[in-house]
């Protein structure tokens, strides 16, 4: 049997997304999504000029940050 990655298994939609899609899940622009994603705040992982990271990242990413002001 081969290993299970635990780490992935909890992001079942992990998959490629869109600078747009990104902003569109966070309700902000495609510029401050760049900014964002170039910062290295987001867990996503870049191959290319493909992004990819699963809604339940981002929705982590906001709750671990409820609260705060992002500078970036």
């Amino acid at each position: 049997m081969g290993k299970t990655n635990t780490n992935l298994s909890k992001y079942d939609d992990f998959r490629k997304y869109s600078v747009e899609e990104i902003g569109n899940m966070l309700g902000i622009g495609k510029t401050k999504t760049r900014e964002l994603l170039q910062s290295r705040l987001l867990p996503v992982t870049k191959i290319g000029r493909d992004y990819f990271t699963s809604k339940t990242a981002i929705q982590d990413f906001l709750n671990k940050n409820v609260g705060k002001e992002l500078f970036f």
